[in-house]
């Protein structure tokens, strides 16, 4: 008859530690399995219903190349790779190009309030592409606002090449000055891009405004030169404008 020899002190312990070890593991696979299970798994990964704040679609390089979340959670401004604070985007969707920079988005939001016997409604919604490291440069939008009144259309603007990398670059450098020169620099910043045209310059706007249909087209220092108007009574007419705003001739 053989005899099973009893395991020392030490192989006791190592058999403890692997017992434990295939406890932890199998723990860890139930778990797994149960969390599946709950979203209800069937390959590949499909979840029939999904609640996030954000979702963020990444290239294999690891680089955004779309952000859908609400409006707390939007991010930033994306040029060149880097992140900058930004404003209040709204809930939607921002895209992102090959280089880091943003490249557009889908944009929306609305609130509607009652005020003693008035009822106040804000809301804009706002498809727009945006040149290569620069701004929107053609926007499908509409905007409601007690003080804008009511406008929904297609906007084309001009943006130089390069201008929000070069306004983030020159804002970065502002930054790091003594906090009493920052004022004045960002005034004298803002003031040279508006001398050198390096803000927005509408050019084309085809849509309505409150219950006007317009289509209006500027020159390349954003001046109206021509409408083509048919207001809320339905007269129609056509306006060719100078460079100071007064009406050259007009239709019919």
């Amino acid at each position: 008859m053989t005899t099973t020899p009893i395991p020392n002190g030490d192989e006791m312990r190592a058999l403890t530690r692997q017992v434990r070890r295939l406890q932890w593991v199998s723990g860890l696979a139930l778990g797994g399995l149960l969390v599946l299970s709950s979203l209800g798994w069937r390959g590949r990964g499909a979840v029939p219903e999904l609640d996030v704040e954000r979702i963020n679609v990444r290239r294999p390089d690891g680089k955004l190349a779309l952000v859908i979340s609400s409006t707390e959670k939007s991010p930033g401004n994306l040029v060149r790779g880097m992140q900058r604070a930004g404003g209040d985007r709204g809930n939607g969707i921002i895209f992102y190009d090959e280089d880091g920079n943003e490249a557009g988005g889908l944009i929306y939001g609305g609130t509607m309030k009652v005020v003693g016997r008035d009822t106040i409604i804000r809301a804009s919604g706002q498809l727009s592409v945006d040149r290569y490291e620069s701004d929107q440069v053609a926007a499908l939008r509409y905007i409601e606002d007690p003080r804008e009144g009511w406008v929904a259309g297609l906007q084309v603007s001009h943006y130089p090449l390069h201008n929000v990398a070069e306004w983030v670059a020159a804002r970065d450098s502002i930054d790091h000055l003594p906090e009493g020169q920052q004022a004045a620099a960002l005034q004298a910043l803002r003031r040279r891009f508006y001398n050198q045209g390096k803000w927005e310059i509408p050019r084309v706007f085809v849509g309505e405004r409150g219950q006007t249909a317009a289509l209006q087209m500027r020159d390349m220092k954003g001046r109206e030169r021509i409408r083509m108007i048919v207001d809320s009574l339905g007269g129609a007419r056509i306006e060719f404008v100078d460079t100071l705003g007064k009406t050259m001739a007009r239709l019919p």
